[in-house]
């Protein structure tokens, strides 16, 4: 036990370990955010130093502490507390396995564990916590201000073929269809359609679906806009067709009978980029989604946060599961073939557009929601070249201050009590650019003050 203890001291604080040299309130806060995370442990006689200080304790202190954790907390946390003996000082350990039922709160107040710190939840974050513990999410709760009727059948049945063409099974009629996917429920003897299949059947175009896409010549100039405002599985297909008829293709051929077209983008990434963003927006915001097409990058900016326990790293390297804001809607387009699996959608995305010999999509968090940006041939080759000129720019600099640092101690060897300003005056640059080139000269030991600033000389040494 001391080794292993040594051990997580030596590893210092991360996600699930945290030190503390007393116990206090915040010590309970660390157990709720570890709770509502993966668990962890506290240590009690570690400063933030990682220095064993050790922690005084009576007989009655570890129940004191289990019993105040569990008066402070709702639910009420049960820990395992423990005392550890090193370099003749007492550690104690208090130990929280991750809570079934989640969120836990401090005081009404809710944390969740990020890197080695506590951070409170929002109260989106609270409900979307709960749901996820519930295996449920936003889209599978009923809308009651809606009801059957405007729901549209003919995309009712569209997607019902696409799924019954997928997984080749018979989903019966349409309401069938509807009830077995839980896009519609009852209540006190009544069936409302869900929030989930509003936004995929609704008769009547939806704000909340809107998507605001354009053709950008810069970032100030827009060539053409449109606002997409349809019903998920469609807006995929208007988008995908604005994009298309803006993004430059070619033909390539081989000497088979068949051309080869080759797009500016690897085409099944992008469809990928522009389905995650559908599925995955956070609609119950109200603010639409904005893509951008320039003529030499693409941009997505889609309104929702990162899940509270991923990572842009985890999202990337696709190794945490993934967890879908809108399960149900996710289920739709997992059903109908046009996603694969819950977290594979952005290492997939990087590995095509690798292989599609173009560099790494750019994924950041920005405005509360996720950007997404791809770059062509054509960007990369303007960065090469904005850099190369840079560069030519920063030797051209270079060469020019090494002439004029040359004509700075001819002119001192001839006058050496001559001022920075005279200097100045002498060959054309300002006196803040003659006292960088001296500092620079007296650095290298080629020029030496004599005397004070006023009364003094320059002396050029011989090297």
């Amino acid at each position: 036990m001391k080794q292993e203890i040594l051990k997580i001291i030596k590893q210092g604080e991360n996600e699930r370990v945290e030190f503390k040299e007393n116990f206090v309130d915040e010590v309970i806060i660390s157990l709720v955010a570890m709770a509502n995370f993966k668990g962890g442990k506290v240590l009690l006689g570690v400063n933030d130093r990682d220095k064993i200080v050790g922690v005084k304790t009576s007989k009655e202190s570890l129940q004191k502490w289990t019993n105040e954790v569990k008066n402070k907390t709702q639910p009420y946390l049960n820990i395992n507390a423990y005392e550890v003996s090193i370099e003749n000082k007492t550690i104690v350990v208090l130990e929280i396995l991750e809570f079934p039922l989640k969120p836990v709160s401090f005081k009404n107040r809710y944390y969740i564990r990020r890197n080695n710190s506590n951070h409170i939840l929002s109260l989106r974050e609270v409900a979307e916590m709960y749901l996820m513990t519930k295996n449920s999410s936003w889209d599978f709760y009923p809308d009651k201000d809606s009801n059957l009727d405007k729901l549209d059948q003919e995309k009712i049945s569209k997607v019902k073929k696409l799924i019954e063409e997928n997984l080749r099974i018979n989903l019966g009629d349409a309401l069938s269809f509807l009830r077995k996917y839980s896009l519609i429920v009852e209540e006190n003897g009544n069936e409302y359609p869900t929030f989930a299949s509003m936004l995929l059947f609704s008769k009547e175009p939806m704000m909340q679906t809107d998507i605001q896409i354009g053709l950008f010549q810069t970032d100030s100039i827009i060539k053409k806009s449109k606002v997409i405002a349809n019903d998920l599985i469609s807006e995929v297909e208007e988008v995908m067709d604005f994009v298309e008829s803006y993004i430059l293709r070619e033909y390539i051929f081989t000497g088979k009978p068949m051309r080869e077209e080759r797009w500016q983008y690897p085409i099944t990434a992008l469809r990928e980029i522009v389905i995650n963003a559908i599925v995955h927006r956070n609609y119950r915001e109200g603010v639409h989604s904005q893509f951008r097409v320039y003529l030499d990058k693409l941009v997505f900016w889609n309104i929702g946060k990162l899940p509270y326990d991923l990572s842009m790293e985890d999202i990337k390297k696709g190794t945490k599961k993934s967890y879908p804001r809108n399960k149900l809607i996710a289920e739709v387009f997992r059903d109908c073939g046009l996603i694969e699996r819950y977290g594979s959608g952005v290492k997939k995305v990087i590995e095509q557009f690798k292989t599609y010999g173009l560099k790494e999509p750019s994924f950041k968090e920005v405005a509360g929601g996720i950007d997404v940006a791809v770059y062509s041939k054509e960007f990369e080759k303007k960065e090469i070249a904005q850099k190369s000129s840079e560069k030519s720019s920063e030797k051209s600099s270079e060469k020019s201050s090494e002439k004029s640092s040359e004509k700075i101690l001819e002119i001192i060897k001839n006058k050496p009590e001559i001022s920075a300003q005279e200097i100045a005056n002498i060959i054309v640059i300002s006196p803040r650019a003659v006292e960088k080139n001296i500092a620079k000269l007296k650095h290298k030991g080629l020029l030496k003050r004599i005397g004070p600033d006023k009364g003094g000389y320059w002396e050029v040494m011989e090297i």
